[in-house]
């Protein structure tokens, strides 16, 4: 966990670092980031998200308005509790289809690893401004409906480059970050065909934005 130490430091410095954060933060790396296991991969999005990942990322709210997503996400670090979610169910969804499986029906790791990183990268840059939403300033924040695009390319250009990832693999990473709002992605059209990876990517987006959760989740309470 030691190369959580210099976003540790980061958030500190601007009054940010909270048990809170900390909890989520950590929760991230270990059932995402480390979960990561080629290491050139692993490398790429930890820089990433040690140099260019906005502080927003790792302490804001993941919904502005709370409509759309389940309310433990709609709290301070919920796109961090939104995106380790969504990389605790990666390995199921990729066990579905026979080719991401070895002869013993064991996820393989390449597959696995490229769902992992697009997911962690996907939402960096989900709002425009760099704060921590609050009561006070939920209407100033504004989504980004390029987010993924922007750390798609970010990713792509700088440290896939840097890590020296092999191309077919950093274009399945692009796509599944660029592609991870499926049809609501701008350019979208009809005639758009994703790959199944980056289907998966956006699958895992859609179940864990599903406010119904709270359904199953507080089922006594929230069923009449």
């Amino acid at each position: 966990m030691r190369r959580m130490e210099k976003i540790k430091n980061k958030l500190e410095d601007a009054k940010l670092w909270d048990k809170i954060v900390e909890h989520e933060l950590h929760a991230l790396w270990k059932y995402g980031v480390e979960r990561i296991s080629n290491s050139a991969i692993k490398n790429s999005v930890v820089d990433f998200l040690e140099e260019e990942a906005p502080l927003g990322f790792f302490v804001n709210t993941v919904s502005r308005t709370s409509k759309h997503h389940p309310k433990w996400q709609c709290q301070k670090a919920g796109i961090l509790r939104n995106t380790t979610e969504c990389c605790l169910a990666a390995k199921m969804q990729l066990q579905i289809y026979k080719e991401f499986c070895d002869e013993n029906d064991q996820v393989l790791p390449e597959p696995l690893d490229i769902v992992l990183a697009a997911t962690i990268l996907s939402d960096t840059f989900k709002y425009d401004n760099d704060i921590l939403i609050s009561k006070m300033s939920r209407e100033k924040a504004r989504l980004n409906r390029d987010h993924g695009k922007i750390a798609a390319n970010i990713w792509r250009d700088k440290y896939a480059k840097r890590h020296k990832i092999g191309s077919a693999v950093e274009k399945e990473i692009f796509n599944a970050t660029y592609w991870h709002l499926g049809r609501w992605t701008n350019g979208w059209t009809t005639k758009t065909k994703l790959p199944l990876l980056s289907e998966i990517v956006h699958r895992l987006d859609m179940i864990f934005t599903d406010k119904s959760l709270e359904l199953l989740y507080n089922p006594k309470r929230e069923i009449k």
